[in-house]
């Protein structure tokens, strides 16, 4: 039934997880299809060679990968580019001429700081200037660079937070979360609930309500998994939440062009 449209094989940096097990762990959950969107970082900090693999032995592998489960699996060509105002011209030079059915943007690093590595937050951080400090820098991204049909996890900060209640709440950040929203709306961009995050800290779903408050439409899930036990992570539960939101459809994309099915 779903489309698990953020999924990291062995061509990213951070994962070990093979395509072809990837795929039967995906079928031996009913799922639709999946997207293999390994990580382009480029100049990522403390990785002189950024998050980068070999497009070229991708694409072959990918292509593998498509004849042996054709028939079991749709199976979509990605990326996700991690977005930093640096970085934005060799990233359109890397990607340039490559066929990819769809692509994520997603802000993993702030101010050149990394939350995952713990160097983001401090004893004297707090979370209305740490959190809108990762808005602004989300803004500052997406107004350079939009060529992908996705904003990543847009809450990706609270994976790392230190915070007694880390959630990101609409209501504290409206007028941030306001700002992103009608970007991405305005520019066709698709939203995502990322349950990979949602394992560790829940979604305020005002957020999803409010984008659908100013028209937004179109909605991915994506699971983040980086090992095959996490493929399609919480996506029945999410879908219901979805629901409940007023949303009816959740979408995937072939040849950057968004197709809508029914939850």
């Amino acid at each position: 039934m779903f489309y698990d449209m953020h999924t990291h094989s062995d061509f990213s940096t951070d994962s070990e997880m093979p395509m072809d097990k990837a795929c039967i762990a995906a079928i031996n959950n009913n799922l639709s299809g999946i997207a293999f969107t390994d990580h382009l970082d480029v100049d990522y900090v403390n990785y002189p060679d950024g998050f980068f693999y070999d497009f070229n032995e991708y694409f072959d592998s990918v292509n593998k990968t498509i004849e042996k489960f054709h028939d079991k699996i749709d199976i979509i060509k990605a990326v996700e580019v991690g977005l930093q105002p640096h970085v934005i011209d060799e990233t359109i030079n890397r990607t340039s001429g490559y066929d990819f059915d769809y692509k994520i943007g997603s802000t993993h690093l702030i101010n050149r700081k990394d939350p995952y590595a713990y160097q983001y937050f401090t004893d004297e951080s707090t979370k209305n200037d740490s959190y809108v400090t990762y808005l602004k820098e989300i803004i500052k991204n997406i107004n350079l660079y939009s060529d992908y049909d996705c904003l990543g996890h847009i809450d990706y900060l609270v994976r790392y937070s230190p915070f007694d209640d880390p959630v990101f709440y609409y209501n504290e950040f409206s007028d941030y979360f306001d700002e992103i929203l009608h970007f991405i709306i305005n520019k066709d961009i698709a939203l995502e609930i990322n349950t990979g995050t949602y394992r560790k800290v829940p979604f305020d779903f005002n957020i999803l309500k409010r984008y659908k408050e100013l028209g937004g439409k179109l909605l991915t899930i994506g699971s983040d998994a980086h090992s095959t036990d996490r493929i399609s992570c919480m996506f029945s539960e999410y879908s219901t939440l979805i629901k409940d939101c007023g949303f009816n459809e959740l979408y995937y994309f072939k040849k950057r062009k968004p197709f809508g099915y029914k939850i």
